[in-house]
């Protein structure tokens, strides 16, 4: 009876042994994405999910998601609490400010064979201190589409410089009883400014955002090239700040046939199948006189926090959903991700023209955005002060003088400039 006993107790000691290995083993993998698009949500939730999960018995993938009007804050609360997501999407220009803060991932991926499908511009913006932070998930090469059968003149060539861009945004513009009828531009948040198109003039006429010393550069000539050329097109398409915009738009504004040229973002533009591509074409962004035609590329990417426990089981999850076969699947019908990896683009060059058009001139012209120090911050500052200039308020000189100013404090509040002497 004694021995039976103490089998009994060896049986139950190993039976609880043995049944929490399953509940150790089970994780939970929150995965943070911004304004995927609901046919994003649905592939990830009834396919890609259910596929890692399979390969990962007992894990439990959950989706959250963000927009971009809370984005910012949304970041910085996770890492400010040191709590949140263990995949977590950020912009191009994000490396600057979170780098330090998110997991030292070269231990997971710099072995991996894949990586080597990957260019340059792409993984630069997910490293951090020459170490790999992320994954690029997408590029967004943002050229500006054409109409042309809009055009006023339909064998005019595409603008490549201010001065040649002002001219067309004249010729296919229209007002008429104080409301505008057709636009021969619109930004890509239709509001006539926007302020990463900015920083993009700046580059295109010469410029660069910072000094050798860390400091702003707003008061370049560069940028004032680029904040008069603003300047000036908004005047031509809205004569006063009266003027009324276009009437609403259903669906695609490079569709509507009263918008003749514009920057987009792919999942604004109509389906890549539809006919009013034959008529599209696409061009950089313009040059001021010392510049040259740049079309920015932005890469939006994944990176893992370093306050994350299941750093290892993350960075499985970014070798997923960066496979070829996923990084194609996410470029499909009403997702319109463009794939950071170049063994993606064969396959959608050969079978889909429009970005076939869009890859080239990406290659052509291509910029990355990054670097852009303080950028949560710097983007309201940038609206705050050139609205004014732009609303025929303020003088170009005083814009400028401001910009640099807000923008050198905000570099040394945030640490990326040493505070200044007293």
């Amino acid at each position: 009876m004694k021995r039976f006993f103490i089998f009994a107790v060896l049986l139950v000691l190993a039976l609880s042994l043995v049944i929490p290995v399953a509940a150790q083993d089970a994780k939970t993998l929150e995965v943070y994405l911004v304004a995927p698009g609901q046919a994003a949500v649905d592939w990830l939730n009834n396919t890609a999910f259910p596929a890692f999960v399979a390969d990962h018995p007992g894990v439990t993938v959950q989706l959250q998601i963000g927009d971009w009007g809370s984005f910012d804050t949304d970041e910085a609360g996770f890492f400010t609490t040191g709590a949140g997501p263990d995949v977590m999407y950020l912009g191009s220009e994000y490396a600057a400010q979170y780098g330090k803060l998110l997991a030292n991932l070269d231990s997971y991926l710099a072995d991996w064979p894949d990586l080597a499908q990957y260019p340059d511009f792409a993984t630069s913006v997910a490293k951090y201190d020459g170490h790999l932070v992320g994954l690029p998930l997408l590029i967004a090469p943002r050229p500006i589409y054409y109409r042309r059968d809009l055009f006023a003149d339909p064998d005019a060539a595409l603008p490549t410089t201010f001065a040649d861009a002002l001219a067309f945004v004249t010729a296919n513009s229209a007002v008429e009883n104080g409301a505008m009828t057709k636009m021969g531009y619109m930004d890509i948040g239709a509001g006539l400014f926007d302020a990463q198109e900015f920083i993009a003039y700046i580059w295109s006429a010469g410029g660069e955002l910072y000094n050798e010393d860390g400091t702003s550069a707003f008061d370049s000539a560069a940028t004032g090239e680029a904040l008069q050329f603003m300047h000036d097109r908004r005047r031509i398409e809205m004569p006063t700040e009266d003027t009324a915009g276009l009437p609403a738009i259903t669906g695609s504004a490079l569709a509507s046939g009263m918008v003749v040229s514009g920057t987009f973002a792919n999942w604004q533009n109509p389906a890549h199948d539809d006919p009013v591509w034959a008529n599209i074409e696409m061009g950089p962004d313009p040059a001021g006189p010392n510049g040259k035609p740049i079309i920015q590329v932005y890469t939006d990417w994944l990176g893992v926090p370093a306050y994350s426990a299941n750093q290892e089981l993350a960075a499985d999850f970014l070798k997923f959903i960066g496979s070829k076969d996923n990084a194609i699947a996410l470029s499909g019908p009403g997702i319109g991700f463009t794939p950071a990896r170049q063994d993606a683009w064969a396959d959608l060059r050969a079978s889909d023209p429009v970005y076939d058009a869009m890859l080239n001139i990406a290659v052509e012209y291509g910029r990355g955005f990054s670097d852009i120090r303080a950028s949560a911050e710097l983007r309201p500052l940038i609206v705050q002060d050139v609205t004014p200039y732009l609303q025929d308020q303020a003088s170009l000189e005083d814009t400028q003088a401001k910009l640099k100013a807000d923008y050198d404090s905000l570099l040394e509040a945030d640490g990326y400039l040493a505070p200044a002497a007293s």
